[in-house]
């Protein structure tokens, strides 16, 4: 164990191994996604969760390689996108109308549409596991209020696993630093014959819904005080059932784009539509997610051919 206190992510269980969970607080990392892009404070909250929920997911499972939340619709945000790496490499952007953000955004603080309806409407959520040469995707529909509870319909519809979130954001005036995002989930896990012997059904249950109460008494400002530790918050929620630690895992902005990447993926475009992109010869390409710029000439992208 350390006493990491920002940019960490703890697994741990509770009650014997009846529930398991993840908590997670992002700082430096969440801060960098979303201050190199200058996004409005709307789409610094959208992101702000979405890449809370991407860790904490990508934690729940074993994989080599990347993780993505990936969320599309038809308001104001057309897509947003976070993605984790095996190793916690972190990185994310949106896609976004700026003007129609700001009114969806004015829309949720007057109560009259809820975030997902805001700026979203009608659109999946996605989650996509690549390792190697193979894939796994998981999609459910927006249909729900905020992307946590749609996260949460996720795994009752679909992994049919009864899950728990609590999750805070706080922007840099909240803050006055940077951006924080911290949430602590909590799952039921399928009974150990054991304790299945040892314990009536309604106790199991019991001890699954004190889990969650527990969890939900958690506040704002302990889930975001980067004075203190998840192990020490996650003490003061769960000491007496049972807690155990597993070896968390550091957290860091990390963008996996290079000049190789982006010749590989212009030679994907027939050779007429990559003369149309040249200008004076040269075609310059933005990555979404860090900002950097690659400028390559037309013979960079036929050598080697």
């Amino acid at each position: 164990m350390t006493d990491a206190t920002t940019d960490v992510i703890c697994p741990f269980l509770i009650d014997s191994g009846l529930s398991r969970g993840q908590a997670v607080r992002l700082t430096s990392s969440l801060d960098t996604i979303i201050s190199q892009h200058n996004y409005p404070e709307s789409i610094g909250l959208l992101i702000a969760q979405s890449a809370v929920l991407t860790a904490l997911l990508a934690s729940t499972i074993k994989f080599d390689g990347v993780f993505t939340l990936q969320i599309q619709g038809e308001g104001s945000v057309s897509l947003l996108a976070t993605d984790i790496t095996t190793d916690g490499q972190i990185r994310g952007y949106a896609r976004f109308d700026e003007k129609a953000a700001e009114k969806a955004y004015k829309n949720v603080q007057e109560g009259t549409e809820t975030p997902v309806q805001a700026f979203f409407k009608d659109g999946t959520l996605s989650f996509n596991v690549e390792t190697g040469d193979q894939s796994y995707q998981g999609i459910v529909a927006l249909n729900q209020p905020t992307l946590p509870q749609c996260v949460l319909e996720y795994f009752k519809q679909s992994e049919q696993i009864e899950t728990a979130i609590k999750i805070e954001v706080a922007t840099p005036q909240q803050t006055g630093k940077g951006w924080i995002g911290s949430a602590v989930m909590l799952q039921r896990m399928p009974m150990d014959r054991q304790i299945a012997r040892e314990l009536k059904e309604e106790e199991i249950d019991d001890l699954w819904q004190t889990a969650v109460v527990l969890l939900h008494s958690a506040s704002p400002q302990e889930l975001l005080d980067t004075n203190l530790s998840l192990e020490k918050l996650l003490y003061r929620l769960y000491h007496l059932n049972n807690l155990h630690f597993f070896i968390q895992k550091a957290i860091k902005f990390g963008c996996r784009c290079s000049q190789e990447k982006v010749i590989e993926m212009l030679k994907r475009f027939p050779e007429q539509d990559r003369q149309e992109m040249a200008v004076d010869g040269e075609i310059k390409v933005d990555c979404q997610f860090c900002g950097k710029s690659y400028t390559l000439t037309l013979k960079d992208l036929d050598a080697g051919k």
